[in-house]
C-alpha cells in the first residue's frame, strides 16, 4: 500500500465509512464524505472537479479501488499506522458537516447537495458578476442537475447546514 492509500483507510475508519465500492451509491458516499472531510482543513491531496453528481476526484476513486484490492489480497499496512494529532482533530470535525440530515432527504442526496452547493459557492467559476448567494448557487446547481428542480426547500436546508458549520463564510473550516 502506498502512503495515500494508508491515509485514506485511516480517514475512512475515523469517519466510520466502510470501504464499500460495489454500488454507485457507495462510491458516491465515499467521494462526498472525503470532499467534505477535506473542508476541515485536512488536505488529503485529492483534487475535485465538477462532474455529473458534483465534486469528483479520479485520484480518490483510483486509490479507493487499489486499497480495496490490496486489502482483499491480505495487505494490512494500515494496521501499524495512526493519524497524527492534527489529522485526528480535523477528521473528528468532519461528521458535523454532514450531520443534521432532515427526514425526507436521502443520505445520498444530502451528501451530494452539501458537497455540490459548497463547491458551487466557493470553487466553481460562475461568472465575474455572480453574487454566490443561495439563489445564484441554486440556479447553477439546477442548470447542471435538473433532477433537483422542485427541491429548493431541500437546498435551503443544506444551505442552512453549511452556514451552521461555518462553510458559507469560509471555504475551509478554521483551526479548532
Amino acid at each position: 500500500m502506498n502512503p495515500s492509500q494508508i491515509v485514506l483507510k485511516l480517514v475512512l475508519d475515523a469517519v466510520k465509512q466502510p470501504l464499500e465500492l460495489d454500488t454507485f451509491e457507495q462510491r458516491l458516499t465515499i467521494q462526498k464524505k472525503l470532499y467534505l472531510t477535506q473542508l476541515t482543513g485536512l488536505d488529503l491531496a485529492y483534487r475535485f472537479g465538477w462532474y455529473l453528481h458534483g465534486p469528483y476526484s479520479r485520484e480518490l476513486t483510483r486509490d479507493a479501488f487499489r486499497l480495496k484490492e490490496e486489502m482483499e489480497l491480505g495487505e494490512r499496512d494500515f494496521e501499524n499506522e495512526t493519524l497524527g494529532a492534527f489529522a485526528r482533530k480535523r477528521v473528528e470535525q468532519a461528521p458535523e458537516i454532514w450531520a443534521n440530515k432532515p427526514d425526507g432527504i436521502g443520505d445520498d442526496d444530502w451528501l451530494e447537495l452539501l458537497a455540490s452547493l459548497h463547491y458551487l459557492k466557493h470553487i466553481a467559476y460562475m461568472g465575474k458578476d455572480a453574487r454566490r448567494d443561495f439563489d445564484d448557487v441554486w440556479k447553477a446547481l439546477i442548470d447542471s442537475k435538473p433532477r433537483f428542480k422542485g427541491r429548493k426547500a431541500d437546498g435551503r436546508m443544506v444551505w442552512a447546514q453549511l452556514d451552521k458549520v461555518g462553510l458559507l463564510k469560509r471555504k475551509v473550516l478554521p483551526a479548532a
